[in-house]
């Protein structure tokens, strides 16, 4: 009878899902995982993010500690706090927003760095040879330098820096949640994802682009450079600035997430500037650029 139904419905365009089926692959991987103390139901929370990891990486164990979990695979440990630390390891590791190739000598400039995961990413690359990493609000600073803390093999190849970059020197006014960290930056009331009513004002350090780009430049003379740019909404004055002071004829790459105000005046830019561009709508007001010097 079961058989004739589900004949029946596919027939007439619909689909009959196995709920308790997929709530028992859930609770199966939960076990697997053995977490003695899930606080906060993390583990539960990021169910559909660690059935990707665990598809790709069968190898993913996950044990708590401190205020969340350790999270190991690929050679590579992760304190983890929220689901969306699990989101942005999906994206970086199985999605692979960043998986840059080349044979040659590469510096990346990770303007962004949250929580270190892009940078570790990065660093597993043998033909990149140094990340300069930037990350602004404190608390996620410190989870990013303990994350490098405890990859000692790949983190002698990063750099970090307490501060973010943007078009001026200034301190800035942001929104923070701490189960939401890679989306505070200036666009406040802006982002869709964050949960304001659980988010608190906070001041951060900003350090014009250009006073903090050319000393590293010149360090790397002889290596393509890499930028990207996920700093949820500051892109736009980047951009600018690095074209007002003609720094994008020293890059080489761009590796851009913008957010809100579209892409059209980035691409306008970067077109301008003899660059090559892939660009791509993640949703209304989110998305990816592919830039890659003529």
């Amino acid at each position: 009878m079961n058989k004739q139904i589900h004949f029946l419905a596919k027939k007439l365009g619909y689909k009959i899902s196995n709920i308790s089926q997929k709530e028992k692959e859930i609770q199966n991987l939960i076990k697997s995982f053995a977490v003695r103390h899930d606080k906060n139901n993390l583990v539960f929370r990021s169910a559909s993010y660690l059935f990707e990891i665990k598809k790709n990486f069968p190898e993913l164990s996950i044990k708590s500690h401190k205020e969340g979990v350790v999270a190991q695979f690929n050679g590579l440990k992760f304190y983890i706090e929220s689901p969306e630390e699990f989101f942005i390891l999906k994206e970086v590791f199985i999605e692979k927003d960043y998986n840059l190739l080349s044979n040659e000598s590469l510096v990346v400039f990770d303007i962004g760095m949250n929580i270190g995961i892009s940078s570790l990413f990065f660093a597993l690359n043998k033909n990149v040879a140094k990340i300069y990493s930037f990350e602004p609000v404190v608390t996620t600073y410190a989870q990013a330098a303990y994350n490098l803390e405890l990859n000692p093999s790949y983190s002698n190849k990063i750099e970090t820096f307490n501060y973010g970059l943007g078009g001026s020197s200034r301190v800035e006014k942001v929104l923070y949640n701490s189960q939401a960290k890679g989306n505070c930056g200036i666009r406040l009331d802006l982002s869709l994802v964050l949960d304001k009513d659980n988010a608190e004002e906070i001041n951060i350090g900003i350090r014009s682009i250009g006073e903090v780009l050319p000393d590293l430049f010149t360090k790397h003379p002889e290596q393509k450079k890499v930028l990207k740019i996920d700093c949820e909404g500051a892109e736009y004055e980047i951009l600018e600035k690095l074209s007002e002071l003609n720094l994008l004829d020293e890059i080489d790459v761009l590796l851009i997430e913008w957010h809100d105000k579209g892409a059209k005046t980035l691409e306008d830019l970067l077109v301008e500037n003899n660059f090559r561009i892939i660009s791509r709508y993640l949703t209304s007001i989110t998305g990816m650029i592919y830039a890659f010097k003529r």
